[in-house]
């Protein structure tokens, strides 16, 4: 399946190629993920990655204790605060609504310099549907107050995103951050993130290289003259998917970055999709909470 918001055959892409949210709101197609990114080195690898190599996306979360190096990085870098876009999750033990909530959306405004976070996700699922819908509508008032402008979920399963849009919220969910890559392709997520106009965002998007070495993935890396790293990238941006790949790396930022600049055929696209391994192929444990009540 390709999704709705998949680029257009030949389109030409860059860091700065978006998409429209269904908030009204834009999100880069592309970013690079901040997890185990920690003090100096992570406001150094942003810098680079914002001034250097062009990223205008970045990805953290309360969770990886490193927001307020990401805010100094945001802050810090040649590139105006408006063309930048800045995500955050917060907590199962920051949710549940009310003053919890609230208190740690402005606990990261502090740490991170900002005067109003992009993005802010509720990192997963874990607590209850309660927990879900009291911490939802939360942030809504947030978002309603200028704080956060458009709001999403991570590690949601399909009956969790059901739940949420039953629940007639007041802001629909822009995204759902899931563990994506060809061989845990989470086919059927996808088309119900689809079916509500929600984005789909792929943490781990390379599998910790767990499947480089792979025939199909050496074939058409091989085919299109481009590393394994890249033809997995490529795989993700050719079905709508937004890549957030994690490096500190200069050089591996911008090789990341380059899986923009060319197109995988049909037939390899194909050859891609078949690798699939469906719940045997996860590498990160986190996405096991999309099956909990």
């Amino acid at each position: 399946m390709t999704g709705r918001f998949a680029p257009l055959c030949g389109e030409k892409l860059t860091l700065s190629s978006s998409i429209k949210m269904v908030d009204g709101y834009t999100m880069p197609r592309f970013g690079i993920g901040a997890w185990d990114m920690r003090g100096g080195e992570c406001k150094r690898a942003l810098l680079t990655a914002f001034d250097k190599a062009g990223y205008r996306h970045v990805d953290t979360a309360r969770y990886y204790g490193n927001e307020a190096a990401c805010g100094e990085a945001v802050r810090e870098c040649s590139v105006p605060r408006s063309e930048l876009f800045y995500t955050t999750k917060i907590r199962p033990t920051d949710m549940g609504g009310g003053e919890r909530t609230r208190s740690a959306i402005e606990d990261s405004l502090k740490k991170t310099g900002l005067e109003y976070l992009d993005l802010v996700l509720l990192h997963a699922p874990d607590g209850g549907k309660k927990h879900r819908l009291d911490s939802w509508a939360t942030l809504t008032d947030l978002v309603q107050e200028g704080k956060i402008r458009s709001l999403g979920v991570s590690n949601f399963g399909p009956q969790h995103i059901q739940e949420l849009m039953d629940s007639k919220p007041r802001l629909p969910p822009v995204c759902n951050q899931i563990e994506c890559h060809p061989f845990f392709a989470q086919k059927e997520l996808r088309a119900a993130c689809d079916s509500h106009s929600i984005i789909v965002q792929a943490y781990c998007p390379l599998a910790r290289g767990q499947y480089y070495g792979d025939a199909t993935l050496q074939k058409v890396a091989a085919e299109t003259g481009k590393t394994e790293a890249q033809v997995m990238l490529r795989w993700l941006i050719q079905h709508g998917i937004v890549a957030l790949p994690k490096s500190s790396n200069p050089q591996r930022q911008v090789e990341n970055a380059e899986s923009l600049s060319f197109e995988l055929s049909d037939e390899q696209m194909k050859e891609l999709d078949a690798l699939d391994r469906g719940d045997k192929g996860w590498v990160e444990v986190q996405t096991q909470s999309q099956h909990c009540d």
